[in-house]
């Protein structure tokens, strides 16, 4: 409260409330977003929100303080299936937070090409040696999950893996390399090197009770290295990848991308080394959007599916105690390509009951993008393939927009109300 003496203006008081007025509009104008984006008008606007939002302020701070000061980091996890592997949705929704709040790296990715599979447009990886692969959709096969999902394995001593980012879109360079490997008296360490053969940083020997994560500080910036397999002893017979991670040192999003085709809730939690492993890259959110797979049995749905939603988030909080989740449903699909199938909007309901009954937050992406029968007017529009599940790159832009744009209304109406 402002008292003006006798030696106070009027004027001087006025000017003062102007003042504190301007630097409150001015910080909430700082921290709010405009985004637009091309629109199908497939999508219902009004359901376009994050569900249970109230659940997500500790979250929506934490961008407040990095949009407003542009310093601090904000790690974001996005876990699915084949719709999130080749990285087309969480590619936009990647740079949208990136544009809005500052890129700090490409963040977590998993060589796809050389475990025979798709992987993402800004990444390329590729490797001289034949390595086995396994992906977390057959847990009865050798080899452990970790946090891709997807791991690869060799017994070669001189085996190499290349990465090169894109930076076309984006600005993916990077300063910073942690690898996620199996790490014990039979493994092989790696060294990190330059398109020369340089060495720029090696893991180190194995020591009793080391995580399977090591953290590689590079001297600038690169755009493509080498990740090199190193044998210092006869005890040593192979070396086992579950994933990478890139950053470049800057403050803003690390928005780390985990898919794997075919997968359901059950896949992830039968990963032996996925939960733990996420802790190192300190998530702040966890996005989990599955369903579509345990929907495409239908008539048969899994009785267990509530069993193995309250798993993974339970074993996932377990070593990310602070860490806030995002539920979203799955939208409407064909089954055999031309029947409509009711399985989807079956597993939509299970997964909102889950997340009402725990208090998480959710995007009923179902609703959002049309409800029941949907399916045939995303057809309509040339972006869902002829299989009736998957979508073009177009549509997944589409679906990856209808996302952000969710958090943005969602978390421009917390700053309105919060930081008014």
């Amino acid at each position: 409260m402002i008292v003006a003496s006798p030696k106070t203006s009027k004027h001087a008081v006025a000017m003062t409330l102007l003042l504190l007025w301007a630097m409150t509009h001015q910080a909430h104008g700082q921290a709010t977003v405009n985004f637009t984006f091309p629109s199908y008008d497939l999508a219902d606007d009004t359901a376009n929100l994050i569900q249970n939002a109230d659940y997500l302020d500790s979250f929506f701070e934490s961008l407040i303080q990095l949009k407003t000061t542009g310093r601090g980091k904000v790690n974001i996890i996005h876990l699915g299936d084949s719709h999130i592997q080749a990285d087309f949705i969480t590619d936009v929704v990647r740079r949208n937070f990136q544009n809005d709040f500052g890129n700090a790296g490409r963040g977590l990715i998993v060589p796809g090409r050389v475990a025979g599979t798709n992987e993402p447009n800004n990444i390329r990886t590729g490797s001289t040696t034949a390595w086995k692969a396994k992906r977390c959709t057959y847990p009865e096969q050798p080899l452990p999950i970790g946090i891709g999902g997807i791991t690869v394995n060799t017994e070669e001593s001189d085996a190499s893996i290349s990465i090169k980012v894109d930076n076309t879109l984006n600005d993916y360079s990077f300063s910073s390399v942690t690898l996620f490997f199996q790490k014990d008296p039979s493994s092989y360490s790696f060294s990190v090197n330059d398109v020369t053969g340089q060495e720029l940083g090696i893991t180190g020997p194995y020591e009793e009770g080391m995580a399977n994560v090591s953290h590689i500080e590079l001297n600038n910036c690169v755009d493509q290295v080498s990740i090199q397999a190193v044998k210092s002893n006869d005890d040593q017979k192979q070396a086992t990848l579950f994933g990478i991670e890139l950053e470049n040192g800057n403050d803003g999003v690390l928005y780390h991308a985990i898919g794997v085709n075919g997968a359901k809730y059950k896949h992830y939690n039968a990963a032996v080394h996925f939960a733990k492993q996420t802790a190192a890259l300190k998530p702040d959110l966890f996005i989990i959007a599955l369903g579509t797979n345990e929907s495409v049995e239908y008539p048969y749905l899994d009785p267990t599916l509530l069993y193995h939603i309250d798993k993974l988030v339970q074993s996932l909080r377990e070593v990310n105690p602070e860490t806030k989740f995002i539920l979203v449903t799955p939208p409407d699909a064909f089954r055999k390509k031309v029947k409509p199938n009711p399985g989807v909007e079956k597993i939509r309901n299970q997964i909102i009951q889950y997340a009402v009954e725990n208090g998480l937050a959710f995007w009923d992406f179902y609703k959002v993008a049309g409800g029941k029968h949907s399916a045939a007017k995303w057809r309509a529009k040339g972006i869902l393939r002829p299989d009736g599940i998957h979508f073009t790159k177009e549509g997944y832009a589409y679906q990856g927009n209808l996302l952000y744009e969710a958090f943005i209304k969602t978390y421009n109406r917390y700053v309105g109300l919060r930081h008014p």
